[in-house]
């Protein structure tokens, strides 16, 4: 996949912001809530911890997607 400068964006401000994908509140500098990234497989887990270093946005779009297809978490708010 190749990524583009507003994928790069969007993952940046989604790890700098106070809110989840998923709407509820979390830390900043962690890119998902502890449900989102509780509910995360282990490889996609270790993926989102390389905060913004390479392959950072490729990592968090993954799982993202994750999230979107193999749970309800984005769905019961509306999101997806």
């Amino acid at each position: 996949m190749s990524l583009t400068p507003s994928l790069q964006q969007e993952a940046r401000t989604a790890l700098a912001g106070p809110f989840c994908i998923c709407g509820a509140a979390k830390e900043r500098k962690h890119s998902f809530c502890r449900g989102c990234y509780a509910a995360l497989p282990h490889e996609l887990k270790s993926g989102v911890w390389k905060m913004m270093s390479e392959g950072y946005a490729e990592a968090w779009d993954e799982a993202r997607d994750w999230l979107r297809y193999n749970t309800n978490r984005l769905k019961q708010k509306g999101l997806f």
